[in-house]
């Protein structure tokens, strides 16, 4: 089963790197945030200097992590949707689900325990230098520095399998529950349901955000206000993502009238293909909205951080904002990497589409011109989202942080939160053109064999 199981990651490099990629990325980071709490640990155990710094590794650890599960679950559920056609395949010539789901999430595990290998070791070499700074900047005490952390070398690499594995799971659900040849059919018509578990999924996240808004809620402080704010966003990101084949319809269609009014043909086609491909757009709208909602969560946050310690002269906590500006560079190149790696999946996976067209008449020029105005529905859709849920993460800390910051407004980065917008933008057109081209370029006749 094993060399069945290496055999088919071989053949499927392409599809499994932005996985690979992401699980290297979180688990360097995890490895590196894990490592330095444990020299912390050791240098002032149990002291102020202790609990602050869990607070600051633990927020950024835990956005980490959420948004390392989200992008591989949402890269695995793009794999297990280009492999459909495999699966149905295999259920014909009597491969059990079983056998499949072993199969699948094995693949998974393995590319997870690569990247957690890869992202361990850097991690690890990190270390010093981080320390060296950290310190430098008066976030943590000076004190003994170890040269490698077990603990921390033990999460990296375990992590990166626990975030895998569940997401594989779920990817494959989906395929492994119709029969043999509607998994067949399925390979070019989609379902247009919210699946029910991710509707209860996003129910539940909703509740979860409403208790944790109410639990911060009997709490005094500026720090508080800043933490139920930023859970609350953490969930509310969830909750949109798990929600987004739903709401990304109307968000497409709204994203889509630019190419309507200013396009004749390529702009109508591109909206009509978002409009019936909502899966597909939400697939690639997903990284958008995580990669804009939690740097714009962590940016505004790190703003309001420093406005609130300096008008008390809390040097801990204006350190702590110095370090988290540091720390959140790895989780901004992780969500750019689940753009473009996702948008890459799904432009490919459109080959047999493209033949078809360019059969029909259609020039490349139209169809780079067509693939142009969809990625601008998928940002929008993305941005529009993110923006959403920012906009009550922006309002509750607004009303809870008033008595410690009068106006909230002027101290938040605006230019920054442009760039990201901007930035996303960017990434978007990147990861859908640039494999367009790509596709493009193989010969219409072979590409529909």
């Amino acid at each position: 089963m094993l060399s069945l199981v290496l055999a088919s990651v071989r053949t499927r490099l392409g599809q499994y790197v932005g996985v690979l990629l992401v699980s290297a990325m979180s688990a360097g980071l995890l490895t590196l945030l894990a490592s330095v709490l444990d020299s912390v640990h050791q240098a002032d155990p149990g002291h102020r200097a202790e609990r602050s710094a869990q607070s600051l590794l633990g927020l950024v650890g835990g956005t980490s992590g959420f948004a390392a599960l989200l992008l591989v679950s949402n890269t695995l559920t793009l794999v297990a949707q280009q492999r459909r056609t495999e699966i149905g395949a295999l259920r014909v010539v009597g491969a059990s689900t079983t056998q499949i789901r072993i199969q699948i999430v094995s693949e998974a595990a393995v590319v997870a325990a690569l990247g957690g290998v890869a992202g361990a070791a850097g991690g690890t070499v990190a270390l010093g230098p981080v320390l060296d700074w950290l310190i430098g900047h008066h976030v943590l005490p000076s004190g003994p520095r170890p040269d490698f952390s077990p603990l921390g070398f033990a999460v990296g690499l375990l992590s990166t399998v626990v975030i895998a594995v569940p997401a594989a799971l779920a990817a494959v659900r989906g395929p492994l529950r119709t029969s043999a040849v509607a998994a067949l059919r399925e390979a070019v018509v989609e379902r247009r349901a919210l699946p029910t578990g991710r509707a209860i999924g996003a129910v539940v996240m909703l509740l979860l955000a409403w208790a944790v808004w109410e639990r911060y809620a009997r709490k005094s402080g500026a720090h508080e206000a800043l933490n139920g704010s930023m859970a609350l966003c953490m969930m509310l990101l969830i909750a949109a993502w798990l929600l987004l084949p739903l709401v990304v319809r109307p968000a497409a269609a709204l994203s889509a009238l630019p190419g309507r009014l200013l396009s004749r043909c390529t702009g109508r086609l591109a909206a009509a293909n978002s409009a019936a491909a909502g899966r597909r757009v939400a697939a690639m709208a997903g990284p958008v909205l995580l990669a804009a909602g939690l740097s714009t969560m962590l940016l505004c946050g790190n703003a309001v951080s420093q406005a609130t310690a300096a008008a008390h002269n809390a040097l801990q906590q204006e350190n702590n904002a110095v370090g988290l500006r540091i720390l959140m560079t790895p989780l901004i190149v992780c969500a750019a990497l689940g753009i473009l790696n996702t948008l890459l999946l799904a432009t490919r996976q459109r080959r047999q589409e493209f033949a078809a067209l360019r059969l029909a008449g259609s020039t490349r020029a139209q169809l780079l011109r067509m693939l142009g105005w969809e990625s601008v529905a998928v940002v929008l859709s993305g941005l529009m989202t993110a923006g959403l849920v920012n906009g009550v993460f922006l309002a509750g800390l607004s009303s809870r942080i008033a008595p410690y910051l009068t106006d909230m407004t002027a101290v938040l980065p605006w230019a920054d939160m442009a760039k990201i917008a901007v930035g996303c933008a960017g990434l978007g057109a990147l990861g859908v053109l640039v494999p367009g081209v790509l596709v493009l370029r193989v010969n219409a006749v072979h590409a529909v064999e």
